[in-house]
């Protein structure tokens, strides 16, 4: 069966699901190219900033754990029309908070527009699992992580493209294309997921449904905690690192290169291009030659073009600094992200059908603390007067560090599995480092 093939037998309830995913990620990838800058010019400074985006992830961190609690053995369409609709309605309070310079509401709408983001993204995952046939897990997984890059690449072409029209006249009034409101514009587009959400057809749990509490009673008994300690360990060195860099790559690109956001959006959108497309094509690898060539070298080499992209700080003198600059970040994004849909499968089937709605809860519990844990300490080493690429470089070494882990990981799982599934055509894991 070809590739094509493939994607074409995902059953249609996913594809409205990965398709409303995709709108509420517009959102959230319109924020990472340009809500930082936002923020700057509204003349917040860099510890501010980290503060602000550090309450993001401690909502999340709060919520996703319990959240995974209570969703075993429960239909999950509601959970995707209730993050449908408040990840707008949050969005616009943050930014007309941002627009009003009071400090609390900011810090308020981060952690309500995280903890609304978080929902789909807890779900997402176990309704796959539930959904998919057994043939196309790894490509339904795939285009599944996929809607961020193309999110991604349709906002920042958007952003791009607004920002050079500069103005639209309305009824005589003048609008000016800022970032302000060329996120009003995305988040009106993002409005369009709760629709596509009433038509998703809900998938049978492979559990039966009880309470909260006594799920949370059955933690010690019904779950495989050793399994799932084993597949996080990896997710959380990652995590933490990724969370050094990843949200302040365009203050660096401002900082450094003074980058504004109508190019950065560019840069991102040509980068999520080709993560879009080798995320697509990563089951290919995977089936092909396994789990260690699909995640290994990947994750690899993304640690080698990091380690670039840190060090063109120390040459921003020199103009081709700035193009060996982009083409380091945009190798290095593709690379790390499309491990992301192998080491997600991976993490799946490792623990097993029935820790998966848990393992992804806990994994974005895990993500989120370890992003507000990586804010504090980017706010810090900020206000120590660390330079970008220093940080840089802590977090090349943490990836390092967890790709190690994850070799190991890969080695007991093919261990654990019968003899005859053994080898490079074993068939068949998501984050945004």
């Amino acid at each position: 069966m070809n590739l094509l093939n493939r994607y074409r037998k995902i059953p249609r309830s996913i594809l409205l699901m990965i398709s409303a995913a995709f709108f509420i990620h517009m959102i959230n990838a319109s924020f990472i190219l340009i809500l930082n800058i936002y923020l700057r010019k509204q003349g917040f400074a860099d510890g501010n900033i980290a503060q602000f985006n550090s309450f993001r992830f401690l909502g999340v961190f709060f919520f996703a754990f319990p959240l995974g609690i209570f969703i075993k053995g429960k239909a999950l369409k509601p959970f995707f029309l209730a993050s449908s609709l408040l990840v707008p309605i949050f969005s616009l309070f943050l930014l007309l908070a941002i627009q009003g310079g009071d400090e609390s509401r900011i810090t308020l709408g981060f952690i309500l527009w995280g903890v609304s983001f978080m929902i789909m993204n807890v779900c997402g995952l176990p309704y796959i699992m539930r959904s998919a046939p057994e043939e196309v897990v790894s490509e339904a997984i795939s285009l599944n992580f996929s809607t961020w890059s193309l999110a991604t690449i349709v906002a920042g072409s958007l952003i791009n493209f607004l920002s050079h029209l500069e103005e639209i006249i309305i009824g005589g009034a003048v609008i000016p294309f800022d970032e302000f409101h060329i996120m009003l514009v995305i988040i009106s587009i993002s409005s369009l997921s709760f629709i596509l959400v009433l038509f998703i057809k809900e998938a049978k749990p492979r559990t039966s449904s009880s309470s909260f509490f006594q799920n949370l009673g059955a933690l010690r008994s019904d779950y495989d905690w050793t399994l799932i300690a084993r597949v996080l360990v990896p997710n959380m060195i990652i995590a933490v690192g990724a969370g050094l860099t990843i949200p302040f790559v365009n203050l660096f690109f401002n900082s450094v290169f003074k980058v504004d956001s109508d190019t950065f959006s560019l840069i991102g959108a040509g980068s999520a291009t080709i993560v879009f497309l080798s995320t697509l094509f990563i089951p290919i690898i995977r089936r092909k030659f396994g789990f260690r060539v699909a995640i290994l070298i990947p994750q690899s080499l993304a640690v080698l073009f990091l380690v670039v992209l840190a060090t063109t700080q120390l040459a921003q003198a020199y103009s081709w600094a700035f193009y060996v600059a982009i083409a380091a970040f945009m190798l290095r994004q593709p690379l790390m992200n499309m491990a992301g849909p192998v080491t997600s499968e991976l993490s799946m089937k490792y623990v097993g059908p029935r820790n998966q709605e848990l393992i992804s809860a806990i994994s974005s519990s895990i993500w989120s603390a370890s992003w507000f844990i990586s804010a504090k300490i980017f706010q810090l080493l900020r206000q120590m007067e660390m330079e970008y690429y220093q940080i840089f470089l802590i977090t090349a070494a943490m990836y390092a560090v967890g790709v190690s882990f994850y070799r190991l990981l890969i080695n007991d799982f093919l261990r654990r599995q019968p003899k005859k599934n053994k080898g490079p055509v074993l068939p068949g894991m998501q984050f945004r480092g």
